[in-house]
């Protein structure tokens, strides 16, 4: 069943004079074949991989039925609209631990994973990666990447600090004008290294 807003939207759509009609079939036909595919392939692949380590997964009656059952739901949705392959792919490991460590007494740390890796970016992924090699804090501003703007950086480290993955200490402050800048020593918060053990590697 298709949500309202999509609903809505795709009688907006048909509204448009000449062309509404056939351009609504071709995007909204195409999304829900796009969105069933995804998630299709998803759960073949998991099918082959989990066969592979049938031993080292928990019996499902080890699982809060309900909790675990919102938490499918829950990833069913965002793996029917992750673009990335890539995402995607972490979506299955993150499916795979959840196997191994079971859905019980711990829902609102699996969700609040789950929510936190369907919003970060592969930047963002790659800056978690890199500080989990670190054996102590880094200064945000040595943390580059070629091609990418250091604002852009920052910004993604910033909003890490925001998920409660990285802690950061002000090293110093430089003021004055469009030079103006904070220099953190960050390093990945408690709170991260579970984040990263369980949904990245």
């Amino acid at each position: 069943m298709k949500p309202l807003t999509d609903t809505l939207i795709e009688a907006a759509v048909q509204a448009i004079p000449y062309v509404g009609a056939p351009l609504a079939t071709l995007y909204f036909g195409n999304k829900q074949e796009k969105r069933f595919r995804r998630l299709e392939k998803f759960y073949e692949e998991l099918k082959k991989e989990m066969s592979r380590y049938a031993n080292v997964y928990e019996d499902i009656s080890q699982h809060n039925p309900a909790e675990l059952s919102a938490i499918i739901e829950e990833l069913n949705e965002k793996v029917e609209s992750e673009h990335l392959e890539f995402k995607r792919k972490l979506y299955k490991n993150y499916f795979r631990k959840t196997m191994i460590q079971p859905v019980n007494g711990n829902f609102d740390e699996r969700k609040l994973f789950l929510d936190i890796l369907s919003a970060v970016t592969p930047l963002q992924i790659e800056i978690i990666v890199f500080l989990a090699t670190q054996s102590s804090a880094v200064t945000s501003n040595t943390i580059t990447k070629p091609g990418v703007e250091q604002a852009v950086i920052l910004g993604s480290v910033a909003q890490l600090k925001n998920y409660g993955l990285i802690e950061a200490i002000v090293n110093s402050i430089v003021l004055g004008g469009s030079n103006g800048s904070i220099n953190e020593n960050v390093t990945l918060s408690k709170f991260g290294i579970k984040f990263n053990i369980f949904c990245l590697q």
